[in-house]
């Protein structure tokens, strides 16, 4: 084997095992974007969406882009808090992987649902109120809220943990149902979730979306060139709250 072959044997062997750290990390850039951003209001998504959005593990929507799902869905937001409520009496873990370390599969223990994405389908009384056909669904990326939120690098974990477990439950959705059922989310929607008051900068959460592959369509608010120019979707300023 020539020098040049030896080199460039050693550069695919290096890429394997390169490839796994990616999955692992946050500091690395994806190579590929399944993030499509565009401005706009979440809650305008199209019948048959879902909306994503960061949550905390006390079954509370009290503020931010939150306490928006809560006005709009409260339906869903029993559902979620029901779901919060169960874990508190019935304590249960989870293992998730630690971003930090850099050991091929360091991993720690948290307390479900931390780290677990829980699916809402659309309510019907949320239906009527909202007058669009929304799941909803919560990334439970922090376990409190308010001045006992987790770090940041906590959050990041809890995210890609979270993310991880999304895309294994719309697998086997979409293994259950058609694409065109109603049994299944159509499409994906978010805010930059985690940047608000998780206060996480987005870059860390693209790349968590892009490592795991899921194709997300988030909006982000208006940015104003003149403060006497005001779209009209931007009405309702909350609207654009970010998780």
């Amino acid at each position: 084997m020539s020098d040049s072959d030896e080199n460039q044997a050693t550069a695919i062997e290096r890429a394997d095992s390169d490839e796994s750290l990616i999955l692992m990390t946050s500091s690395l850039p994806a190579v590929i974007s399944f993030v499509q951003e565009t401005p706009g209001n979440l809650f305008d998504a199209p019948n048959g969406a879902a909306l994503i959005h960061a949550c905390n593990c006390q079954g509370v929507w009290g503020a931010g882009i939150a306490r928006a799902f809560r006005d709009r869905y409260p339906a869903a937001y029993d559902i979620y808090r029901n779901h919060c409520l169960i874990y508190k009496g019935h304590p249960v873990t989870n293992i998730i992987t630690d971003l930090r370390d850099e050991d091929p599969q360091p991993s720690f223990v948290v307390d479900h649902p931390l780290g677990t994405a829980l699916i809402i389908p659309p309510q019907q009384s949320d239906i009527l109120l909202h007058c669009r056909r929304h799941w909803i669904i919560c990334l439970f990326t922090s376990q409190k809220y308010g001045s006992h939120v987790d770090s940041e690098d906590m959050i990041v974990n809890n995210t890609f943990a979270a993310l991880q477990d999304l895309s294994e439950q719309l697998q086997v959705l979409s293994r259950q149902a058609p694409e065109t059922s109603s049994e299944r989310p159509l499409s994906l929607y978010s805010s930059r979730f985690c940047t608000g008051l998780f206060r996480v900068p987005w870059n860390r959460i693209l790349n968590l979306i892009n490592t795991v592959g899921l194709n997300i369509n988030v909006y982000h608010p208006f940015a104003f060139s003149n403060r006497r120019a005001r779209p009209v979707c931007m009405e309702r300023p909350r609207d654009s709250y970010q998780d």
